[in-house]
């Protein structure tokens, strides 16, 4: 997932107190779901017997960048090899990808499987976009649900029918440059143990510099012209921020609250690193210079497994290390899917596809290209994932993040992914909370209006 100061783009695009442990994916909402939540009856599809031959050409709707389609053609040059009687065109679409994908649907040009994002299936489900795929896997013999991780399934499951096979995520990590942190005088990062966040941000503030050298706290610091950022916290995971100060998100009853103690104190803390401590980026202060730790001038970064795919390339020295601790230790974890496209008349050819992407010898592929903990867990501990050859170091370090004990996401307390409302429940967190950003306002009374806006979301799918 690619960041800028305020928001997500990309792959496995943005699961999350006391530690509980992560719901069985294929379990129902605990509480009634929203009429507006509720698909429209989509046709049964006719599987075909285990061992058939699909044939035919299928068209993917591929979202991302060019480092995660390059991560599709292999896959793609590896399936046809396999299956030579299906081809697989693929339609690689960068930047605002569900715009389009939403066109194509209304244009009667639909793909046959597209690479969706946990962000908007629950949309795509609600406007019979895509298709349930619990009949294929009630009929496959090639692999069993119980092969994936158990938070697998999670981001794809709604009223409990599964709409997609996870494909791309894990667990996030904090990133960070092994060469900034020499260059100040810095130790690594404890690849097992968890830096608390004070710790943390003593760090930052010493990785931080304008660009006339100085640092936070410094006199004559200024933060409208920075050369080098100590952390991007990742805001638009700011639940992370909630639970590691002991808040919820969603509770047992479908609430939503963000405006308690816990979780306001977060917040703050979330917002303060940009507008009050300057060691991170802020939408208050546009900077001349693109900053970023892929570039190489971001010391430390919040962010999903995914990136690991894109930060091989880079000429400096990185590794990870685990969230840090708040008063409780948590992490998140999740995966996108692919999923099949309701409107296809190439169901079946589709399948094997996504199949073949999903388990084990697209997954061999995928995460040995760094692009995810792979989804078969069995792989996970094997040379596909923790090869030593290739960067970083420490890649045990997803591994642990993935504990059922600290995993955290919105929705997990009563079964349904963000309640059903990733996309839509981020329309009313964004604007309400991007003057707290700006230091413009406290995270209490952004907390205190946003709460009955997305209460009522949740209740009725209503965006107000």
């Amino acid at each position: 997932m690619m960041l800028t100061a305020g928001g997500m783009v990309l792959s496995a695009c943005a699961p999350a107190g006391q530690p509980t442990p992560t719901p069985a994916p294929a379990a129902p909402a605990a509480t009634p779901t929203p009429a507006a939540q509720r698909p429209a009856a989509t046709p049964t599809p006719a599987v075909q017997a285990p061992g058939a031959a699909a044939a035919g050409t299928i068209r993917f709707f591929a979202r991302g960048d060019d480092a995660i389609f390059k991560v599709f053609r292999e896959l793609r040059d590896a399936f046809q090899k396999e299956s030579q009687r299906i081809k697989v065109e693929i339609d690689e679409v960068p930047g605002d990808f569900y715009q389009k994908l939403q066109l194509q649907v209304a244009s009667g040009v639909a793909p046959d499987a597209v690479f969706e994002c946990d962000c908007t299936l629950g949309t795509s489900v609600r406007n019979n976009m895509v298709h349930p795929l619990d009949d294929y896997l009630r009929s496959e013999r090639r692999f069993s649900i119980n092969d994936f991780w158990p938070i697998s399934f999670y981001a794809s499951t709604y009223n409990g029918k599964r709409y997609g096979l996870p494909y791309d995520g894990g667990s996030m990590a904090l990133f960070y440059n092994k060469d900034l942190f020499k260059a100040a005088g810095l130790k690594d990062l404890d690849p097992e143990t968890p830096a608390t966040w004070d710790e943390i941000l003593n760090l930052a503030r010493q990785l931080t510099l304008d660009m006339n050298g100085k640092r936070p706290g410094e006199s004559g610091f200024d933060p409208r012209r920075i050369k080098q950022y100590g952390l991007n916290p990742a805001q638009w995971a700011f639940q992370a921020y909630i639970y590691a100060w002991g808040g919820e998100v969603i509770d047992e009853g479908g609430k939503v609250p963000i405006d308690e103690p816990p979780a306001v104190e977060g917040l703050q803390f979330l917002a303060d690193l940009g507008a009050k401590h300057f060691v991170a980026p802020s939408p208050e202060y546009q900077q001349s210079i693109q900053l970023a730790f892929n570039t190489g001038n971001v010391a430390m970064e919040y962010g999903g497994v995914w990136n690991m795919v894109r930060y091989r390339a880079n000429k400096f020295e990185w590794d990870v290390a685990p969230f840090p601790k708040g008063k409780v230790k948590v992490s998140l974890g999740w995966y996108s899917p692919l999923s099949i496209m309701a409107m296809s008349q190439q169901k079946d050819a589709a399948w094997e596809w996504i199949s073949f992407c999903c388990t084990e010898p697209g997954q061999k592929i995928v995460s040995g290209l760094g692009q995810a903990v792979p989804t078969i867990k069995k792989l996970a501990q094997t040379e596909y994932f923790l090869n030593p050859k290739v960067p970083p170091k420490n890649k045990e370090v997803f591994l642990r993040e993935m504990d059922e004990r600290i995993l955290r996401t919105p929705g997990d307390k009563i079964g349904s992914y963000f309640g059903g409302y990733v996309r839509e429940f981020r329309q009313v967190f964004g604007p309400i909370f991007d003057p707290v950003w700006r230091g413009k306002k406290t995270a209490a009374e952004a907390a205190k209006e946003a709460r009955p806006k997305l209460e009522h979301l949740l209740k009725t799918g209503q965006v107000t």
